[in-house]
């Protein structure tokens, strides 16, 4: 008798179950194709940019864009400024569109990849390294688990030097212009940095910290001092961007970064600082000629894809 029951309970339990599952909406899924293209557009404000960028027709870009609004149901863009960028639904799908784009490609990557194993060896100056290293490396790891990548930190004239000498197969660098044998990444503003309630920028002379004797920036401080009239000293190199940060947060001196450097417990200095406007820099990639080695073509085009995200819009007027 209390084996029927029990066997009662289980059918009438299946039978709740079955009819739950029967009244479930459909399963929808959203091609990452469309979210690609979406993606591309917010990020460069330009459907000709965005056109650009994954090959393909702006028609075809505009095409995706409506079916995926179409599937959702929203409008997910609209003009501003001269561009296009994202509205308040578009804000919300475009940060979930980046983790459905990035964990599609690497499901793809680990099941397509060639099987590439041995060592590639990257070069980054110490200015980058803290924003961009880790990315670089946490997505190159992922996707070839089986190739040992090693860093090397320098200024950019010794990484230069480290690349023709071959001792590292391609470099990331920080200058004033991209020579014609380099490839250009990123541009951002050289802007002055302090202590965030320091007034270590309006001593006579001006200390400047340095990185390192032969940081490419130094020469960029020192000829727009000039320029103003502004009397300054060096401070002794650190050799070490913890230790820059450290006399910077004790107020001993200022220095300049690139924007997008800046952590979060050094603060910019506007124009009310009195020191002078500094010009733009970029960050530059150097490949070796060792072109029998793919997998530093992979590394490459790993940092090329990053730095496409990380770019600031470059707004067109032909949307």
């Amino acid at each position: 008798m209390v084996k029927a029951l029990i066997l009662v309970k289980l059918m009438f339990i299946i039978f709740i179950i079955m009819n739950v599952n029967n009244r479930s909406p459909s399963i929808r899924n959203i091609d990452v194709a469309l979210l690609r293209a979406f993606v591309a557009v917010v990020e460069s404000g330009s459907m000709t940019v965005a056109s650009t960028k994954l090959n393909l027709t702006q028609g075809a870009i505009s095409q995706q864009i409506k079916r995926l609004e179409d599937f959702l149901q929203k409008q997910l863009l609209h003009r501003k400024g001269g561009g296009l960028v994202a509205t308040v639904d578009g804000e919300r799908l475009a940060l979930h569109a980046h983790r459905m784009i990035a964990l599609n490609d690497e499901v793809i990557g680990l099941m397509t990849a060639p099987e590439f194993t041995g060592l590639v060896r990257l070069g980054m100056p110490y200015d980058v390294v803290s924003p961009f290293a880790a990315p670089i490396l946490l997505r190159f790891s992922k996707a070839y688990p089986n190739v040992r990548l090693e860093l090397a930190l320098a200024s950019t004239n010794e990484l230069k030097k480290s690349l023709a000498h071959g001792d590292i197969d391609l470099t990331l660098t920080t200058e004033s212009h991209t020579p014609k044998e380099a490839e250009r990444l990123f541009s951002n503003d050289l802007v002055w940095v302090s202590a965030g309630a320091g007034n270590s920028h309006k001593d006579v002379p001006l200390s400047l910290v340095m990185c390192n004797d032969d940081c490419q920036f130094r020469p960029v401080m020192v000829n727009a001092l000039k320029k103003a009239g502004r009397d300054w000293k060096l401070t002794d190199a650190t050799r070490n961007m913890d230790a820059t940060f450290a006399m910077l947060q004790a107020d001993l001196g200022v220095t300049a970064l690139l924007e997008s450097t800046v952590p979060e417990s050094i603060t910019v200095l506007g124009e009310d600082s009195g020191l002078p406007r500094l010009p733009e820099f970029f960050i530059n990639l150097y490949m070796s000629d060792n072109l029998e080695k793919d997998i530093i073509e992979e590394l490459a085009q790993n940092i090329r894809d990053l730095f496409f995200i990380w770019r600031r819009p470059q707004v067109s007027a032909d949307n």
